[in-house]
């Protein structure tokens, strides 16, 4: 697989800086589907805007992730999502164009 187009560090900072989205994002798609899942950011190769737009924001619950990710339990995200609490916790995976993704496991506050 190809490395990712941003550095964890790059990751992180977008993280914190539109955290209260990402939550608002999980916790909608947790009462909607009823089901523990991942908020998937979308990134593009020639927009590396830290501010994101709605339409890079979705909620897949577990039953759907493989349609994005195909390679989601061997990666490591099945485990993450499995563990994770959806009242306290969230499940974030970075997709890129490249097929390259990185998921991180964190609080909710």
């Amino acid at each position: 697989m190809s490395q990712s187009l941003e550095t964890k560090e790059e990751q992180i900072q977008l993280l914190n800086k539109n955290s209260d989205r990402i939550v608002a994002t999980a916790k909608k798609g947790y009462s909607d589907f009823q089901e523990k899942g991942i908020v998937i950011i979308l990134r593009q190769l020639d927009n590396k805007d830290s501010e994101l737009e709605n339409w890079q924001l979705i909620y897949k619950p577990m039953n759907l992730i493989s349609n994005v990710i195909s390679d989601w339990k061997e990666a490591g995200l099945q485990e993450l999502v499995i563990k994770h609490n959806p009242h306290v916790s969230l499940v974030c995976t970075f997709l890129y164009p490249n097929g390259t993704h990185t998921s991180y496991h964190f609080s909710i506050e």
